[in-house]
């Protein structure tokens, strides 16, 4: 359950009150191995750590950013 490397069984839903669906996110290999890194670390797989960033169980302080922050973000 959310734990990597173990598979949930189909249309059941695990941890939450609905199932998952699927989405594909474009990321370059440093990104994906920075997440997977950060994931890893809280024992969770890449798809757990980003959806407890979207049900903002794991915190990201975007109201803190100043502008310039903002504008640093925005640019590759």
């Amino acid at each position: 359950m959310g734990k990597k490397g173990q598979k949930g069984q189909k249309d059941v839903p695990e941890l939450y009150d609905e199932v998952k669906k699927r989405v594909n996110l474009a990321l370059t290999p440093s990104g994906i191995e920075g997440l997977d890194a950060i994931a890893d670390s809280m024992d969770l797989s890449r798809s757990e750590f980003v959806e407890r960033i979207g049900r903002k169980l794991i915190p990201v302080n975007v109201s803190s950013l100043t502008e310039e922050d903002k504008q640093a973000i925005k640019k590759p």
